[in-house]
């Protein structure tokens, strides 16, 4: 008697990369992001007058620039990397197309409505502007769930986290993506919807702050952190993470909590010096865990074996020698460069989070703002990164084996890391340089005003060498 073989239903294959997420966050970067920062940069380098919209560019810019710009390219690519990483395809990959209009139509209404409430002040026009805007913050907010639900119910089909280690290793940086992008977008719907009850033109300041501050420590440095762990070792020959991860990202999560939780605003404006100093000591700890990463990660150092010295390569046909220390023969350009130049700035933006930190329990003063900080980490750190890895992921992803021009790589290099050094190098110069020369504010004033055509420039030269390749 025969025996019938057993029939297997075949494993669901993963879902193709989905490209549009890329072009919508270029579009809404270089149109809108880029471009306002561009402006403002402009008005305030150049001492053009502010006028009636200055401070409601300002915000829609900052936001255009976290949830569109690093946003779109977190969510895109997280929705492609994250699954194959669990080894679970998406158990809703049309889910996409809605997670990506949501957050598109919220981010154009958003970006148009802000910007004209400022002159519709006392029009008919201003109320149903102002609730559009509101409308906006709903839909992000809609679409940021959609993509939560998403991803977590991929991730919590995975049966057995032993079997997925590398999965196991950066899970804790993902989960706070998930709670920063939770906390984000319902913050920014009520801050949206208040002022539109308000008839004002901006959101509350405060809440606004922290909000952001909370969108940066939870989403884009934790992801950030677990591309580079899971990443570099295969595109920059770095060693393989034998260092606890997770333990640094729970030191890490710890150091952000205790830095944002005494930034709540009702917590903050208490009579009291408490929330200010342990605020204070989050920042500190913080720092000092960015540095420890960094040095572990040996991206910067470079003082341990990669990953591949021990390595057993099978006789197959000669090839040429790839790059020294890269596994690449240069056809995605130099794009290390980026990575290196993205890291050095993240080094400096946790130097100066625990001076910032220090001053705050010892009470001296410093030369910096908390915007020079900032600038560091989103236009130092984590535009250059996007930068760099974008030109040498984003081929691969769709199956392209170089990218289109070398050179734009190199361009964008220059022109990213010239609008950073303008942006911030004249926010952190001593005010004593500018009391003993004069003629140097001149010349800073005029290098913050052009640092925003830079940034411009730098996007442009992404823009077309992804058009070309992809």
């Amino acid at each position: 008697m025969r025996t019938l073989p057993v029939q297997t239903s075949p494993q669901p294959e993963h879902a193709a990369f989905h490209l549009d997420f890329i072009w919508v966050a270029l579009a809404a970067a270089l149109f809108v992001g880029f471009a306002i920062g561009a402006h403002v940069a402009a008005v305030i380098g150049f001492d053009f007058p502010l006028g009636p919209g200055f401070y409601s560019f300002i915000q829609v810019h900052g936001h255009v620039q976290l949830v569109s710009w690093a946003g779109l390219f977190i969510i895109g690519i997280s929705l492609h990397f994250i699954p194959r990483l669990a080894g679970i395809p998406l158990t809703k990959p049309h889910w996409r197309n809605r997670i990506l209009w949501l957050l598109a139509a919220g981010l154009l209404l958003r970006s148009l409505g802000q910007s004209l409430l400022p002159y519709l002040q006392e029009s008919a026009w201003q109320v149903p502007v102002a609730w559009a805007v509101a409308v906006s913050g709903l839909l992000e907010w809609a679409g940021i769930l959609a993509y939560a639900g998403l991803l977590g119910s991929t991730m919590r089909h995975v049966a057995d986290a032993e079997q997925r280690p590398a999965l196991a290793q950066v899970k804790p940086f993902f989960l706070m993506m998930l709670a920063g992008w939770n906390l984000y977008s319902l913050i920014n719907a009520a801050l949206l919807i208040q002022m539109a009850r308000q008839r004002m033109i901006v959101v509350h300041q405060a809440w606004n702050e922290f909000a952001i501050q909370a969108l940066i420590g939870l989403v884009l440095l934790p992801v950030a952190f677990a591309f580079s762990v899971r990443m570099f070792p295969l595109y920059l020959r770095l060693p393989a993470a034998s260092w606890p991860v997770r333990g640094l990202a729970f030191a890490y999560a710890l150091a952000l909590s205790l830095q944002l939780i005494p930034l709540l605003p009702p917590l903050a404006v208490l009579p009291t010096q408490t929330p200010l100093l342990l605020s204070a000591t989050g920042v500190i700890a913080k720092g000092v865990v960015i540095l420890v990463f960094v040095w572990q990660l040996d991206l910067l150092t470079r003082w341990r074996l990669p990953w591949t010295v021990n390595r057993v390569f099978h006789p197959g046909p000669e090839r040429p020698p790839t790059r020294p220390g890269l596994p690449d023969y240069g056809e995605f350009g130099r794009f290390e460069r980026l990575v290196y130049a993205a890291y050095f700035w993240l080094v400096l933006g946790a130097v100066l989070d625990i001076l910032s930190g220090a001053s705050k329990i010892f009470d001296f003063s410093l030369t910096h703002s908390s915007d020079a900080s900032r600038h560091v980490y989103l236009l130092g750190f984590i535009t250059l990164l996007i930068f760099g890895m974008s030109v040498r992921m984003l081929p691969g992803f769709l199956q392209k084996k170089q990218v289109w021009s070398p050179r734009l790589v190199g361009a964008t290099f220059w022109l990213g890391n010239l609008a950073v050094v303008l942006r911030v190098m004249p926010l952190l110069m001593p005010m004593a340089v500018f009391e003993a020369w004069p003629a140097i504010a001149v010349v800073t004033q005029a290098a913050f005003g052009m640092s925003g055509l830079a940034g411009l420039a730098a996007i442009l030269c992404l823009t077309i060498n992804l058009m070309k390749t992809l």
